[in-house]
């Protein structure tokens, strides 16, 4: 009956003696750059939710077969720099929020665009 109770006790000490991997936590500086980046990042992206929200936007959508929720998983996927792209679009227009067709019809076919490259 030792013999078991011995080796199982070998078995138990040998596992926890094995060297484990060395994973020491990098950790480094996060730069104000960074931070802002994404931030703005985050704005621009929300910038674009929010007018895909718009109810004239949702009508080009519906006239183009295209689902709203499609359209907002795509603008989840979009970069950065297509993000920034389009929030530079959305904040050139109008102020009294009067589209005209052609705005709105670039602004769709860059997300269709971004729809099919994806």
């Amino acid at each position: 009956m030792k013999i078991p109770v011995l080796t199982l006790a070998l078995i138990v000490l040998s596992v926890c003696l094995i060297p484990l991997p060395n994973t020491a936590a990098q950790a480094g500086m996060i730069s104000t750059q960074d931070v802002l980046s994404e931030q703005n990042t985050q704005a621009n992206r929300d910038k674009v939710s929010e007018f895909l929200n718009r109810a004239s936007v949702q009508e080009k959508l519906q006239v183009m077969d295209v689902p709203a929720a499609l359209a907002s998983s795509r603008v989840d996927a979009l970069t950065p720099a297509e993000v920034a792209t389009l929030a530079q679009r959305i904040d050139a227009l109008p102020a009294a929020g009067a589209l005209s067709g052609n705005d709105v019809i670039i602004i769709l076919l860059v997300a269709l665009l971004v729809v099919l490259i994806l």
